[in-house]
This record gives structure tokens, sequence and C-alpha cells, in this order.
């Protein structure tokens, strides 16, 4: 069964962009990963109910807050994401579609906390001013293998068309 996970990245995304589980680029997830049974919905319907959503949201924009420690164990570094409810709402329209859709996100956090993991390549600093403008629907499983990733679509909030950069 394919999986993925929905992320708002910090610098635009691309479809058929790849890269390695150790330098996944800054985000906020939106929606932690979740499997879709392809005879429930494919691919393209669920590039299509994302698509839907990007294209009725606008760009959040939000500031870094403090750091935390995230994680079972409180050992993954993050920042913390402040903005005005705006990334909460779009989680919230975002797992209702899926359902609709049906695809099981029962997975999903109730505490939903934005944050951006710190990476040994990257960070961001308490303080800076972001704006997220797209959302991506990554592969958790694509063919390179266990420890790559590989982004699907990507679309950008607001777009007047939902139309995805799109990569098969």
């Amino acid at each position: 069964m394919a999986r993925f996970v929905i992320v708002l990245p910090l610098a635009p995304l691309a479809a058929g962009d790849e890269f390695t589980v150790a330098d996944w680029p800054l985000h906020v997830t939106l929606v932690e990963p979740f499997q879709a049974d392809p005879a429930t919905v494919d691919v393209d319907g669920l590039v299509a109910v994302i698509g839907a959503v990007a294209a009725a949201a606008k760009a959040v924009r939000a500031s870094a807050g403090e750091a935390a420690m995230f994680g079972r164990r409180r050992d993954v570094p993050v920042t913390l994401v402040q903005d005005g409810g705006e990334l909460d709402a779009l989680r919230i329209r975002t797992l209702a579609a899926l359902r609709e859709a049906g695809i099981d996100v029962s997975g999903a956090r109730d505490d939903f906390r934005p944050h951006v993991t710190r990476k040994r390549h990257a960070h961001l600093p308490p303080g800076d001013r972001v704006e997220f403008g797209t959302v991506a629907l990554i592969d958790m499983r694509p063919a390179a293998g266990a420890h790559h990733r590989s982004v699907i679509a990507s679309w950008r909030l607001g777009a007047t068309s939902a139309e995805p950069r799109h990569h098969r």
C-alpha cells in the first residue's frame, strides 16, 4: 500500500524532486504519514483531493517561535511556528477532504503543534518571519528505496487553477 505525507515547505518543492530522509527540506508537516489503498483512491484521486484544498487556501504568514524538543524521547529539536490559526484550519480542511475521499487518517494527532524540525543542514531561527505558499504531496515509499522521498505533486496555495505540478 502506498504511503504519503503532506507538507508545507519553507522553499517550494516541485514534482519530481527527490531527497534522502536525512536531507528533508525544512517544512511543516500538515498531515502525518498515511496510507492510501489504490483500490479506494489512486494517486490521481489523491492529487485531485489535495489540489482542491490547495486552490481554496491562501498562503500562510507565520513566524518562528521558541525552540522545543519533540519525539518520544524528547530528542528531536524543533522550532515552533506561530500563526493566527490558519495552519490549524488548513490541516482540518485537508484531513476532512481526505476522510471524504475514503482515506484513513485516524493516525493524525489531535495535538497539532506546527513546527519545523532542525536539520543538520538548516534550521528556522526563532523570530524569523516565513510564508508557506505551497503544499506538497510526498511519496514515502518511492522506487529509490526506504531512505528516499519523492515529491508527487505540489501546488501554490490559492492558485486560480487546481492543476498541480504533477510527477508520475
